[in-house]
């Protein structure tokens, strides 16, 4: 499955693959591939809201320079159409601080790398939709990996797996529990 979501500046794609999510960005800095294993991921996401601060910035100062132009035209009674022009930029340049505000998705991973998703791009659903396929896809390559009993650990560290599995939501407090008994019970019988 893959996700591919653009910007005026930048385009991200997001590619899940049965053992890794491969990320894509390209922007005016540059082009960047990475590859996240199922691993690092953790359950934690975080969404944020970025503001651009240069549209700000220009709107106060137009808006600072048609007022100082305002109090002028009081002042020496001149004509007030020197003040519209700067103040009609301003507010465009408010409506367009406004509408360029950018929601952020971002996914945490245990070695402390975010893999950032853009919220509404191309919408909410397909990006609802990728990201419930990746914890599909992150589970089964879990299981598939780490969900056995190894008759040559002990099992400690046996169980110190499944406890992961577990708190990964990759397997139920049942299949948990299910495993260690099997495992103890295999082990007792090898033993005799």
């Amino acid at each position: 499955m893959e996700l591919h979501q653009k910007t005026l500046l930048e385009k991200r794609s997001f590619y899940l693959l049965s053992n890794k999510l491969k990320l894509y960005l390209k922007s005016g800095e540059g082009e960047y591939e990475n590859y996240i294993s199922y691993e690092s991921l953790t359950g934690e996401t975080k969404i944020c809201c970025q503001q651009n601060l240069k549209l700000l910035f220009v709107a106060i100062a137009l808006l600072t320079f048609s007022a100082c132009i305002l109090l002028q035209s009081l002042i020496i009674n001149q004509g007030f159409i020197y003040s519209i022009v700067p103040l009609i930029i301003a507010f465009i340049a408010i409506i367009l601080y406004q509408n360029r505000q950018q929601n952020y998705l971002i996914l945490a991973t245990s070695d402390r790398q975010k893999v950032i998703f853009l919220r509404d791009k191309p919408n909410r659903q397909a990006l609802d939709q990728f990201l419930a396929q990746l914890w599909i896809y992150r589970k089964k390559y879990l299981r598939e990996k780490y969900f056995y009993i190894n008759y040559n650990h002990d099992l400690k560290q046996q169980t110190e797996r499944l406890r992961w599995l577990l708190e990964q939501n990759v397997i139920s407090k049942a299949e948990y529990r299910f495993a260690q008994e099997d495992w103890i019970i295999d082990r007792s019988y090898q033993a005799s």
